[in-house]
């Protein structure tokens, strides 16, 4: 068979039945969301998974582990090496080793030869008997500010936790020599009984950025968006002991536009940045752009079919989208009555 007839194929079989391993019949969970409650009211102690990019002997890892045993059952799956902005990378090219190991603190721990995204998913997929109420990634060594977040380990395990339907937060600490994570542990500790207690909705997750500072200097939390991020990035050639060129990615530390409102203003000014982030990525401006531009295939394809049309389905009710144009044209209308 060749690679385009079963292409071909497939397509079929994706408008007849849809796609078949996304037939809830055929696929396995280990988790199924909870109802947010208080932590007084729970039958049983929450669950909680423990990961994070800088690996497995992180200090920061057993920071947050150890600020989170008060409020749940905590098991740590790290990766066995530093993972740092590796981004949302999945290892499906060679198998994956576990290894249990023993942390700081003499509890037990797992650590994955992979990337974070690997350790949520070895966790979800049935490593282990039992779900999980929430996932922490952290605490990173450096912090995860606006554009950051397309890079980070940290950041994207917490998002292998939310496709997973387990609520999830990104913990980051603004680096300096020998940092602290006193702060961020207390952080930590809040922002999971927050999370517990009031809940996410599907797609939602929390990141969390601390700044270097003792806790007695700190001015509190504040709730953010995204900021912008300015990158210094260098590009240096060196060459090898047989004269062949190499190159490495540095440079200093990014800087960022302190914007009030956003993450990198918070910590600027010694707050811990609280910043909502969607796995939606819909640009919904553009999508409204787009709609307006000229979508259709030249008449008479290579096969010598006509071209189908374009077909825009507009938003149903309840979409963001939906409720985007129904509050523009209230404005509208407001406008015109005045």
């Amino acid at each position: 068979m060749t690679r385009e007839r079963a292409r071909s194929e497939r397509r079929d079989l994706d408008r007849e039945r849809g796609e078949p391993v996304a037939d809830a019949a055929l696929r396995t969970t280990r988790h199924r969301r909870r109802v947010a409650k208080r932590l007084d009211d729970w039958t049983r102690r929450p669950r909680i998974l423990v990961t994070n990019d800088d690996g497995i002997e992180s200090r920061g890892l057993l920071a947050l582990k150890q600020a989170l045993d008060p409020i749940g059952d905590v098991t740590v799956v790290a990766p066995d090496t530093n993972q740092s902005a590796v981004g949302h990378q999945k290892t499906l090219m060679r198998p994956l080793r576990v290894r249990e190991r023993i942390l700081g603190d003499d509890s037990t721990g797992y650590s994955v030869d992979g990337s974070p995204t690997d350790a949520v998913s070895l966790a979800f997929l049935g490593y282990f008997d039992d779900g999980f109420d929430l996932v922490a990634a952290g605490i990173n060594y450096g912090a995860n500010l606006g554009d950051d977040i397309t890079y980070s380990g940290t950041v994207s395990a917490a998002m292998e936790g939310v496709i997973n339907d387990c609520p999830s937060f990104a913990i980051s600490q603004e680096y300096y020599e020998h940092p602290d994570f006193t702060l961020a542990a207390r952080a930590a500790a809040i922002v999971a009984r927050n999370i517990l207690e009031h809940g996410l909705a599907e797609g939602e997750l929390v990141n969390v950025n601390v700044p270097a500072c003792q806790a007695d200097a700190c001015e509190g939390f504040e709730v953010t968006r995204l900021g912008k991020r300015i990158y210094q990035d260098e590009l240096v050639e060196r060459r090898d002991p047989r004269g062949i060129p190499y190159y490495w990615i540095g440079g200093p530390p990014p800087s960022g536009v302190a914007e009030p409102g956003t993450d990198f203003h918070a910590i600027v000014n010694r707050r811990i940045a609280i910043t909502p982030i969607h796995l939606d990525l819909t640009g919904l401006r553009l999508l409204k752009r787009l709609r307006s531009w000229t979508w259709a295939l030249p008449q008479g394809s290579e096969d010598g079919r006509s071209a189908a049309p374009v077909v825009v389905t507009p938003p149903g009710p309840g979409h963001p989208e939906a409720i985007e144009r129904d509050r523009e044209l209230t404005d509208e209308l407001t406008r015109e009555r005045r």
